[in-house]
C-alpha cells in the first residue's frame, strides 16, 4: 500500500511539472502575427514583380527635389518693350532681319496707320542663348525706350516631376503588356487592355507637356511696340497739344454725326411704322365718335 501511494504521488508530481513547463513556454513565446489577406490587385502585382500602387508616390517628392538640384535649369524667358523709333517700317524690317539672323522667327505682326505715321507691334522668338543680344540690338534701334519688362519662369521642378511620372507610366505600361500576354479569359483581357489604353494616353500627355516646356525654354519670346517720333512727340504751343486736341475734336464730331444718322435711321425705319400702327386705331375711334355725336344732334323729321 505504501509503495502504491508513493507511485501515485510520483506520477502526480511529474504531471504537474510537465504542465508548469508548458505554461511557461506559452507565456514566453511571442504572439503569432495577425495575417491579413492583401487586396487581390496588390497581391497580383506583388507576385508578378510590378510596383505596388502607393510605393512610388511616397518618395516622389524627395526624388524630384534631389534630381532637380542636379539638372540644367529650364527657364522660360519673355520680354516686352515699348520703343520710339525714327521710322516704323524701317524698324520692322530690321527686327525681322534680326530674328532670322539669330535663328528665330516672327510670330505676329500688326500695323496701325495714322496721319502722323505708322504704329506697329511685333512678336518674335529667338534662341534663349541669344536673348540678351536681341535686347541690345532692339535698344540700338530706338530713339527712346519708353518701357521695358523682362521676366523668367523657372519650370525645372515641373519638368523633373514629368520625367519621374513618365518613367513610372512606362514601367506600368510594360507590366500591363506582360499581363495582357498572360491573360487567359476574355474579361481579364478587356480589363487589362482598358487600363493599358489609359496608361498610354497619360504617357502621350506627359510627353506633350515635356516637349512644350522644352520648346518654350529653348526659345525666348519678345514683344515690341513701335511708335514713330512724330506720333510720340506731338507739337505743343504754349502748353497746348494741338494735334491731340484736333484729333479729339474730330473724334467727338464723328461720334455726334454717327449718333445723329443712327437716330434718323431708327426713326424712319422703326418709329414711323410704329406710330402708324399705334395711331391708326386711335384716329379711327376718334372719327367714329365724332360722327356718332353729329348724327345724334341732327333733328329728326
Amino acid at each position: 500500500m505504501r509503495r502504491a501511494g508513493t507511485l501515485v504521488l510520483f506520477l502526480a508530481g511529474v504531471l504537474l511539472f510537465a504542465a508548469a513547463g508548458c505554461a511557461a513556454r506559452r507565456a514566453a513565446a511571442p504572439p503569432e502575427p495577425l495575417m491579413v489577406e492583401p487586396p487581390r490587385e496588390v497581391a497580383v502585382l506583388a507576385e508578378e514583380g510590378a510596383p505596388v500602387p502607393g510605393m512610388y508616390e511616397a518618395g516622389a517628392d524627395a526624388q524630384a527635389a534631389s534630381v532637380a538640384a542636379n539638372v540644367e535649369r529650364l527657364v522660360i524667358r519673355t520680354a516686352d518693350l515699348d520703343l520710339i523709333v525714327p521710322d516704323t517700317e524701317e524698324a520692322l524690317d530690321q527686327i525681322q532681319a534680326l530674328a532670322e539672323e539669330l535663328g528665330g522667327y516672327v510670330v505676329s505682326l500688326n500695323t496701325y496707320q495714322y496721319q502722323e505715321g505708322v504704329q506697329a507691334s511685333v512678336t518674335f522668338r529667338v534662341p534663349a542663348e541669344s536673348f540678351g543680344i536681341a535686347l541690345d540690338r532692339l535698344r540700338d534701334l530706338a530713339t527712346i525706350v519708353r518701357r521695358e519688362s523682362i521676366s523668367g519662369q523657372d519650370v525645372t521642378e515641373e519638368y523633373v516631376d514629368l520625367q519621374s511620372r513618365l518613367r513610372h507610366l512606362q514601367a506600368k505600361e510594360e507590366q500591363l503588356l506582360e499581363f495582357l500576354d498572360q491573360a487567359e479569359d476574355t474579361e481579364a483581357v478587356m480589363q487589362v487592355y482598358a487600363e493599358l489604353s489609359r496608361t498610354q494616353e497619360e504617357i502621350e500627355l506627359v510627353r506633350g507637356r515635356m516637349q512644350y516646356l522644352e520648346n518654350q525654354a529653348a526659345l525666348a519670346t519678345i514683344t515690341v511696340s513701335l511708335t514713330p517720333d512724330e506720333l510720340a512727340q506731338p507739337l505743343e504751343v504754349g502748353g497746348w497739344n494741338l494735334p491731340g486736341t484736333i484729333r479729339n475734336a474730330l473724334e467727338l464730331l464723328l461720334n455726334v454725326l454717327e449718333f445723329t444718322i443712327k437716330a434718323l435711321i431708327y426713326l424712319v425705319i422703326v418709329g414711323l411704322p410704329t406710330l402708324l400702327v399705334v395711331a391708326a386705331p386711335i384716329v379711327g375711334l376718334v372719327l367714329l365718335v365724332r360722327w356718332l355725336i353729329r348724327r345724334s344732334r341732327k333733328p329728326r323729321p
